[in-house]
């Protein structure tokens, strides 16, 4: 049974057992002065000594409810408050947002992206993307620092050691058992050791703004 339930059942209990008690003494009395239990000898008891009655009804309501009060707040004092679960505020975008209007605005990269390049010659996208790549890897070199996972050149034999973290190597090939493995480095990976995005105050939704010349 919950705590909760059981906290609430011990004074409902103590109560029903002083009703029965008032009832009992009730009658007890009412069979002492007049030999039986009914309504008339009830009446009549009543009549004799209304104080008496009352008295033997009403204490063991009183002392019930003064012992169900005291179990109620010794249940509620050993209760222990859980705060509810905290809940993770969301990832804001705002830093994304503004690594690609950096990248938009040194690279044009947003421009390029939305552009529909099925029309154009191989040559014509690739003089279009040496800018590009210029503008962008300008931006990542100044703002983001980058370091390899794995510092080793592409082609090199690695071993994975057992514990390895599935976000930083993904494996491919032949993956049979358990490790360590022995493989050949297909990719070192990157990871970002350190960021520095400029704060704005500016709508970080806004990632070109619009531009008009006035004539």
């Amino acid at each position: 049974m919950p705590e909760s339930s059981r906290g609430g059942f011990a004074p409902a209990v103590i109560l029903l057992v002083a009703l029965v008690l008032a009832v009992g003494d009730v009658a007890v009395f009412a069979r002492a002065g007049h030999g039986d239990v009914s309504l008339d000898s009830l009446v009549a008891a009543w009549n004799e000594c209304w104080g008496c009655v009352v008295f033997l009804a009403a204490a063991p309501l009183v002392v019930a409810t003064l012992a169900a009060v005291l179990s109620e707040g010794r249940s509620r004092a050993g209760e222990v408050a859980i705060p509810a679960a905290a809940t993770p505020p969301a990832p804001s975008p705002d830093a994304a947002l503004r690594l690609l209007g950096l990248l938009q605005h040194e690279g044009r990269l947003i421009d390029f992206l939305e552009e529909d390049i099925a029309g154009y010659s191989d040559m014509q996208i690739g003089a279009a993307v040496r800018s590009i790549h210029e503008g962008c890897r300008k931006v990542l070199r100044e703002r983001i620092t980058l370091e390899r996972v794995i510092d080793r050149e592409d082609g090199a034999s690695v071993d994975v050691a057992a514990g390895f973290d599935p976000a930083a190597i993904r494996l491919t090939g032949n993956v049979t058992g358990t490790p360590p493995f022995r493989g050949t480095l297909q990719h070192a990976g990157w990871r970002a050791a350190k960021a520095n995005l400029p704060q704005s105050s500016t709508d970080p939704t806004i990632l070109a703004p619009a531009e008009v010349e006035i004539a």
